[in-house]
Formats: C-alpha cells, sequence, structure tokens
C-alpha cells in the first residue's frame, strides 16, 4: 500500500514537474519586438524612447530605430507583451466584473448539494450546506485535483446525520452530477461549431466519457441489467459488501426522484454557464480574442482536467498548459495571455473560496448542539427499530440486497 502511495506521488509530482517545464518555454516573460527582416526575428525589448526603441541581443543593449521593427496597422511597435505585462496590462474593471459575475455559484451549488441529500432523506439546512460548500472551495485548493474539497464535505456531512454511507455517496453523486454539466456544456458547443481539425481529439474523448456515463446511468436505472449481470450477488460477496450494497441503494434512489435529479441537472447547467460567463469576461479583460463559443468549449474542459485526483493541486500546471495548446491557437492570442487567463479563472474561484477558511476554524462546519440532540434521537429510534428476519430472495445475496 505504501509503495503505491510512494508511485501515485512520484506520478504527480512528475505531471506537475513536465506541465511547469512546458509552460517555462512556451510563456515569454519579458516584452518582446520583431525586427522587419525577412527571419522575423523576435528581440527583447528593454525600452520604448519614441524614435528608437532599445532591445537586448546577445546579451548586450542595443539602440535601434523604429524604422526596423515590424508595425501594426495604426503605426505602432508589434509588441508581444511577457507574461508580467499582459497581467499588468489587465482591465481592471472588466476583471472585477468578472470576479463579481461568479458570485451566485457558491450558493447554486449549495442548493444542488440540499437537493442530492434529500435523495436520501438526509436533512442538511441551506445556511449548513452553504458554509460546508465554501469550506469545500478552500479545501480544494489546498488538496489533490478538485475534488479534495469534496472529502471534506462528505466528512463533515456525515456528522449531521446517522446515514454516514449514504451521505458520502450522495457528496460523490453530486460531483458527478457537477461534471456531467460540464461534459454536456462542452460536447454541445462543439456540435454546435463543429470542426474536425480543431474539435476531433477533444470530441473523442467527450464521447468516450458519454459513454461511460450512458453506462453508468443504465446500472442505475435498469434493475433488470443489474440483476442480469449479477451485480448485488457480487457485491455481497466482497469484503465490505454491505456498504458497497447501501451504496448501491443510494445510488438506486436517484431512480425514484426524476424530478430532484432533473432540477439538480438543470441547477448545474445554469452554474456551469455563470462560470463560462466569468471566464470570458476575464479574457476579454486580459484583450484575449475569439468568441464566446470557444470558451463554452475550452474552459469546461480545463476544468475537467482540474477534476483529475492524480493532478497537483487544482492542477497546476496542468491545466495551464492546455490553456496555451488551445487558447493560444485563437487568433492573435498568444501564450502569455493563455497563462494569464488559468490564473485569473483560478483567482475567480479563490477570491469566493475565501469565505470559506473561517468555518472550519470557527467549528462552524460541526452540528449545533440542537441539531445533535436531534440527530441522537433519531439514531436511538433506529437502533429500537424491530427489523425482520432476513428472508433471502436468491442464494448468496440478503433480502434486502437491492430494491
Amino acid at each position: 500500500m505504501k509503495r503505491k502511495r510512494w508511485i501515485l506521488t512520484a506520478v504527480r509530482l512528475g505531471l506537475c514537474v513536465a506541465a511547469i517545464a512546458f509552460l517555462v518555454s512556451a510563456v515569454n516573460w519579458h516584452d518582446q519586438v520583431q525586427l522587419d527582416d525577412a527571419e522575423g526575428t523576435l528581440l527583447r525589448m528593454v525600452e520604448d524612447r519614441g524614435a528608437t526603441v532599445v532591445v537586448e541581443r546577445d546579451g548586450r543593449q542595443q539602440e535601434l530605430p523604429r524604422a526596423q521593427f515590424t508595425r501594426l496597422d495604426d503605426g505602432s511597435l508589434a509588441i508581444h507583451y511577457g507574461i508580467a505585462s499582459v497581467i499588468w496590462r489587465t482591465r481592471r474593471g472588466l476583471a472585477l466584473a468578472s470576479i463579481m459575475i461568479f458570485l451566485p455559484v457558491p450558493l447554486l451549488q449549495s442548493i444542488r448539494l440540499v437537493w442530492m441529500l434529500a435523495i436520501q432523506e438526509v436533512r442538511l439546512s441551506y445556511w449548513n450546506s452553504i458554509k460546508l460548500s465554501y469550506a469545500g472551495n478552500f479545501f480544494n485548493f489546498a488538496l489533490p485535483g478538485t475534488v479534495g474539497g469534496d472529502l471534506i464535505k462528505a466528512y463533515y456531512i456525515t456528522r449531521f446525520t446517522h446515514q454516514k454511507t449514504e451521505a458520502v455517496t450522495t457528496v460523490v453523486l453530486d460531483r458527478a452530477v457537477g461534471l456531467l454539466g460540464l461534459v454536456l456544456l462542452a460536447g454541445t458547443m462543439i456540435l454546435f461549431a463543429w470542426d474536425p481539425e480543431r474539435f476531433g481529439s477533444l470530441a473523442l474523448v467527450l464521447a468516450l466519457l458519454c459513454a461511460g456515463l450512458a453506462v453508468g446511468a443504465l446500472l442505475v436505472f435498469s434493475k433488470r441489467l443489474r440483476h442480469g449481470l449479477r451485480l448485488p450477488q457480487l457485491a455481497a460477496r466482497l469484503h465490505l459488501g454491505d456498504q458497497l450494497l447501501r451504496i448501491g441503494r443510494a445510488t438506486v434512489a436517484m431512480r425514484r426522484y426524476k424530478a430532484l435529479v432533473a432540477a439538480s441537472l438543470g441547477n448545474t447547467i445554469v452554474l456551469q454557464f455563470i462560470v463560462m460567463v466569468s471566464a470570458f469576461v476575464m479574457a476579454r479583460a486580459l484583450e484575449m480574442e475569439g468568441s464566446f463559443v470557444h470558451y463554452l468549449i475550452y474552459v469546461p474542459i480545463g476544468f475537467l482536467i482540474a477534476a483529475v485526483p492524480i493532478f497537483p493541486p487544482m492542477a497546476f500546471g496542468v491545466m495551464e498548459g492546455f490553456y496555451v495548446v488551445f487558447f493560444a491557437s485563437i487568433g492573435a492570442n498568444t501564450a502569455d495571455q493563455a497563462v494569464a487567463l488559468a490564473i485569473g479563472v483560478r483567482v475567480i474561484q479563490l477570491v469566493w473560496a475565501i469565505p470559506g477558511i473561517p468555518v472550519p476554524l470557527l467549528g462552524a462546519h460541526l452540528p449545533s448542539a440542537v441539531e445533535l440532540r436531534a440527530l441522537e434521537a433519531a439514531n436511538a429510534a433506529v437502533a429500537t427499530q424491530v427489523e425482520p428476519g432476513p428472508q433471502p430472495a436468491a442464494a448468496g445475496m440478503p433480502a434486502d440486497a437491492e430494491r
């Protein structure tokens, strides 16, 4: 077990190092100007003195007349801004607007969590859900991928109910619904703006994800298929089989609450659309080009990449590399702008994760004394219930294995 953890850690660090190495090679750290020669040589710009430009060549500074440089249609120099200048030149009003647009997202996440828990008959108030959602968003920045916060959130939700397996399963399903929204949004936009050369490989990956989700949905909503594959009997024979069967029942419960599932998915689509609008406004603040459709495709896929637990926290370096590959191919966008957009998207999330910091520090993530007494009473009621003896429905499977 320890060896596997070391291997996983090594893979994670290797991916991080490789991604950062790619970014270092792709990003310009200094402003550059282009000579108007046959090769279009790029030189580091030190200073623009109006009639002349000070550049650095072969480690030495040199002053050259402006006539030797490529100019734009308005007569200004064709400057390739480095990452520092890109960030410094950000249109602050639009950047602030992109942050404020993100405001409803944590609230919508909280509402969806309450709905998903209601499917398992786990009651969580909207206020507690809001606190746990903010705390989970904060922990996303400290744990691998963007699912680390879900683990923390799941742990604390179990403190509010005796149905602990169902509560943890619901958090996983809540995350699955969120990822499904990203896949549907990006996939729909790819079909809308179909271009085999640009979107072919992405479409294939999303198609495989959709196929996997479709198989999972069949297993959830088709009792005949589950029994045909003898999944309950198989789970009952495994280690912790009782827990696996409870997870299965918690998942199958979604079938009985189709309206809540549909509402949760609708909530997710609205939520994800707001996130994309926020990212698009941030891109415009960075003076990036490209239609809104491109951002509805690439930004969701960037979030899908960030959700892979094997990557570093928030997939740092990996998501930036993805943005460089795809956003730098749109119009005159540069790798520096693409990296700045990835940073900007992270800043937006971090701003709205900050309210989650005091939640664990102040103990606000735990149930109150009144809620604890109610929970203890519920536990006592469950413990005193007299259940009928098991009546096996099939060889090797408990009678209550599946409903």
